[in-house]
């Protein structure tokens, strides 16, 4: 490689994490158009080498999109609980995709033992069941050139 070009990246496998998901409030019309849905987050687990915690709450209010028959998600996702050293953490968590496949970053907040989760960049892949009940993210980290 020569000087500026980045070679190839390579991710490591962190956590993954379950929430569950309340009922959510009415859709809200945009002005500029599309719907806000607004979803608490009642609770979950986050489990991996990476990263152990309980979720105590949060909520979830992503922005929904459909032009031209095409429709697209801008997830929105803030969390916070204990971590299993009992540090408290939160997480906020945006990116976009379609209703089916998305790809987030997420910028966590924690001390303790987890304290080195806020120097990385972290990636994340939402999945939502069909009843839209249960979340689950998968996590990655990729190194900063």
């Amino acid at each position: 490689m020569t000087s500026g070009e980045v070679g190839p990246l390579t991710s490591t496998y962190l956590f993954s994490a379950t929430v569950n998901l309340g009922k959510a409030l009415a859709p809200i019309p945009l002005l500029e158009g599309g719907k806000r849905v607004v979803e608490p987050i009642t609770g979950g687990t986050i489990y991996g080498p990476g990263f152990n915690a309980t979720i105590d709450g949060g909520v979830a209010a992503p922005i929904v999109v459909t032009n031209n028959g095409t429709t697209t998600q801008i997830p929105f996702i803030y969390a916070y609980g204990h971590a299993s050293d009992g540090s408290p953490f939160y997480i906020e968590e945006v990116g976009i995709g379609s209703t089916a496949t998305q790809n987030t970053r997420l910028i966590i907040q924690v001390s303790g033992k987890y304290e080195g989760l806020q120097q990385l960049y972290i990636l994340g892949q939402p999945t939502l069941n069909e009843d839209r009940t249960v979340g689950q993210v998968e996590c990655w980290s990729v190194p900063l050139p």
